[in-house]
Parts: C-alpha cells; structure tokens; sequence
C-alpha cells in the first residue's frame, strides 16, 4: 500500500493504494467465495445443463468480482483512477458532485442528491487503512 505520496511537480499530494480484499478481511472474503460456490452447487443440481450454470457463474462473480480481486486507485488533483483487472479506469474531479463515506469505502456519485441511480453513475473505492485522508481528499475536490 502507498499512502500520501508528494507530487513534486505539481506541488500537491496524491493518494495512491491497493485494496486487496484477501488480505484485508480474509474472512468475509473466503465466505463470499464459498456462498457463490454454493449458489453455483445448488443451480448445478436444479439445472443439470452446463450452460445455466455457466451463466449463473458469470453473472454471479462478475456481480462480487470487485469483492475478491485487487484493486488499485489513485487519487490526483486531476481525478480518480481505478485499475481493475488490468483495465484502466478515469473520471475527472468535475464527474462527482457527491459522496458518502461509508464503514469500508467511500462512494462517489455523479448524482447531486441521493437517488436510486446512484449504483449506475457512481463508484465505491475501498478504503486501506486510509479512510480520514481519502475523505479529506474528495472533500477538497468535489464541491456539494
């Protein structure tokens, strides 16, 4: 994990880290991985095609994919970058116009107000360890 890292030719500070959930709750994260085991056993056995399952495994793990692979972030005085499975991802600071600190993340919002949307225009960046400075730096940045 990275922290606070000086940007010297910026003058400012990023923040740059990895959430890796084996590592940080390996409990939560070994039980996530049997229930969707399970969910796959139990499909297996109502539906013997391969093919349902097959299925209920793609749409199951890529629903909690984030759950059980490292991620990266990085926060600049430019915008969020998220890498996800080797993909790169980038929103400005002018994306957001909220966001809500939960217990293990915080989730940034492009919606003013809080709405049913919130899942489809929105990201959820996992804390490591650094949750008052991750706050602290999207409060500077996106203005309610």
């Amino acid at each position: 994990m990275k922290g606070c890292v000086d940007s010297p030719s910026a003058g400012n500070q990023e923040l740059e880290w990895q959430f890796d959930p084996w590592r940080e709750r390996p409990a939560k994260t070994g039980l996530l991985l049997l229930f969707n085991l399970a969910i796959l056993a139990v499909v297996y056995l109502t539906f013997p095609e391969k093919g349902w399952t097959g299925l209920a495994a793609v749409l199951l793990f890529g629903a909690t994919l984030s759950m059980l692979v490292p991620i990266r972030y990085r926060l600049d005085e430019s915008g969020v970058t998220v890498h996800f499975l080797g993909i790169r991802s980038f929103r400005p600071w002018a994306h957001y116009r909220n966001f809500y600190s939960h217990g293990n993340g915080i989730f940034l919002t492009a919606m003013a107000r809080p709405s049913a949307l919130d899942p489809f225009r929105g990201h959820f960046i996992f804390f490591n360890r650094n949750r008052e400075q991750v706050v602290a730096y999207a409060g500077r940045h996106i203005r309610r």
